[in-house]
């Protein structure tokens, strides 16, 4: 595959994560958070684990064996659990574009946790992304209302999550490469641990579920499955630095859709907040590969 279809794919990808976030919104007319997220993360769990079946099939047994495998995954889909519920519980009061950018902070945060518990050596421009972060996150949220702004602090702990699940990610991926099979394993552990919250909390009924057929279909096959598949599947093939831009535009797109679909216009505070926040995780991503690239 060239570079140039593999950055197609992402694109492909971020475009439908971005979008997501339109149904996310919409799809809680009728039904609570982790109802839509118990049902969202069923049709992901559909569509990822055929494509497991096939092409990974063995490594079901090898995970479910093994205690480390599979304490890895039950980390993993628990971190997502909490950054989904989070940003999905937020969506109710948060607008598109606070949700898009504040989850994108997972960026630094990743570098923090790995400075802080694996003693990672950090470059430096990953404090001036941070001072730009925070600063963007100020600015999204300062002039809104007392419980919006406890909506986005919200974001702000799912983004934090969204940063563990990225490592355990790594983690996992270092000791068996099986994508699929950890997909798998992670979504199913992520419908199991919504659905409780659902059943508990928001008695979720067959014929509401069915009124948000369309969000629960979109967010659960075309993000959690084919976006997933596609990242997968271009993302090794990519060149490091054009991916990390591409795969940071999700949060563009998501509110480019906010606009058009609900009508959600940005502020020139949300406008300096989404500039700055973007401009944080791109640096964080590209500088690092540029000075590499320069020492080799």
């Amino acid at each position: 595959m060239s570079h140039t279809r593999a950055n197609l794919l992402m694109l492909i990808a971020s475009f439908i994560w971005g979008t997501a976030f339109v149904s996310q919104t919409t799809g809680m007319g009728a039904i609570g958070p982790f109802t839509f997220s118990f049902a969202r993360f069923f049709f992901a769990l559909a569509t990822v684990i055929p494509f497991a079946i096939f092409f990974e099939f063995k490594n079901f047994k090898i995970v479910f064996f093994n205690k480390k495998y599979f304490i890895l995954c039950l980390a993993t889909g628990f971190f997502l659990f909490v950054g989904m519920g989070l940003q999905q519980y937020a969506l109710q009061k948060s607008q598109i574009s606070n949700a898009a950018f504040l989850s994108t902070l997972y960026v630094p945060f990743v570098g923090i946790i790995s400075r802080i518990v694996f003693k990672n050596q950090l470059h430096w421009i990953i404090w001036v992304a941070i001072l730009l972060c925070l600063y963007g996150s100020y600015m999204l949220s300062s002039n809104q209302s007392l419980d919006i702004q406890k909506s986005d602090s919200l974001l702000f702990i799912a983004a934090f999550f969204f940063a563990l699940h990225i490592i355990f990610i790594d983690i996992f991926m270092k000791e068996i490469n099986s994508p699929f099979v950890f997909g798998s394993f992670q979504y199913f552990f992520v419908f199991i641990f919504s659905f409780i919250v659902a059943v508990t909390l928001e008695s979720p009924k067959l014929s509401n579920i069915q009124i948000e057929w369309f969000e629960i279909l979109y967010t659960g096959i075309l993000s959690a499955g084919v976006g997933y598949t596609l990242q997968i599947i271009a993302q090794h093939k990519a060149s490091p630095a054009p991916a990390a831009i591409i795969l940071s535009m999700e949060s563009v797109f998501a509110v480019i859709a906010g606009w058009i679909i609900l009508n959600q216009t940005l502020d020139l505070n949300k406008i300096i907040g989404c500039i700055a926040i973007f401009l944080g995780v791109i640096i964080v991503q590209i500088i690092p590969i540029y000075f590499k690239s320069n020492i080799r």
